[in-house]
């Protein structure tokens, strides 16, 4: 477990120091091999950890990666958080709102009821995709991953669209997506802001030589 769990701080460090001290990063990991033999793989890798933060303000790689993983953190992952909060109904049950209670201007019709029970596998099956869309578009921007960044993003779009298309159709309460149209433009649109910077920090980096 600890050995685990030091492999994972040692592989934030070297992620923490991006390209430009690859160099560097390649030393602490070969450095490690001779720590997991010393005894003391965790203190080593937190050491390195604390090192590798100390120098991310330095540059504008390291800039990003922490703006990155703030994204990731502050933004996905809750986002992510709340897809699955709906689909097992907790939201919708603390707001007071059973599902199948139709929107503004539809009366209890119990043929649209019918029908809203027979949507539930459906809209579960999109909020589930859309959370584990979510998670996936988390790991994939702290990876630097942007092909596969690209395609979560398209995924979560058109998740998102279907799901408002099946609501509206449904005669359901569209004011819950509203909102979440709205996030889901800001992060997409942070997702873009930093690919933009990504690419202007890959054209600018060269790799450092390793100091001490």
């Amino acid at each position: 477990m600890t050995l685990a769990l030091s492999r994972a701080v040692m592989s934030l460090a070297s992620r923490s120091l991006g390209t430009r001290r690859r160099t560097w990063a390649m030393a602490m990991e070969a450095e490690f091999g001779a720590a997991v033999e010393d005894g003391r793989p965790l203190m080593f890798a937190l050491g390195c950890l604390i090192a590798a933060w100390r120098e991310i303000g330095k540059q504008s790689e390291g800039r990003l990666i922490v703006a990155n993983y703030a994204l990731a953190l502050g933004l996905l992952i809750p986002m992510a958080a709340l897809q699955f909060q709906q689909a097992t109904g907790f939201l919708s049950a603390a707001e007071g709102q059973p599902f199948g209670v139709p929107g503004a201007g539809a009366g209890p019709n119990p043929y649209l009821i019918w029908s809203h029970n027979s949507a539930i596998p459906i809209l579960l099956i999109i909020r589930l995709l859309l959370g584990t869309a979510h998670l996936c578009l988390a790991w994939m921007l702290v990876e630097g991953d942007w092909p596969r960044v690209v395609k979560c993003g398209t995924l979560i779009g058109a998740a998102m669209i279907t799901l408002s298309l099946f609501t509206g159709v449904l005669m359901l309460d569209l004011s819950p997506l509203r909102a979440q149209f709205a996030e889901l433009a800001i992060e997409l649109g942070a997702v873009v802001v930093f690919s933009r910077w990504h690419i202007r920090v890959l054209s600018d980096a060269t790799p450092e030589p390793l100091t001490p």
